[in-house]
């Protein structure tokens, strides 16, 4: 999973399989997390501000992207067969 852009955000909230849920309150961006698990990736970005991608790799491959260009919440997922 790989959040960049040129904007910033808030919050920062993901979880990746089998882990618990997790939140980043003004992270570093870009911000990149690698996950094991099959099964349910979850990004949420809260207080975006300017332009920002949300990415979802699974074996080099993009599987889902998601911008936010106007500074509203961005989140994407994507489930992996477990």
């Amino acid at each position: 999973m790989v959040v960049e852009g040129t904007g910033t955000t808030d919050r920062l909230t993901y979880t990746f399989p089998g882990e618990e849920e997790r939140t980043l309150r003004n992270p570093d961006l870009p911000f990149e997390r690698m996950g094991k698990r099959r099964g349910r990736v979850v990004v949420r970005l809260e207080g975006v501000r300017g332009e920002l991608t949300c990415k979802i790799i699974v074996n080099g491959r993009q599987v889902r992207s998601s911008t936010s260009r106007t500074g509203a919440a961005l989140s994407c997922d994507h489930s992996m067969a477990v």
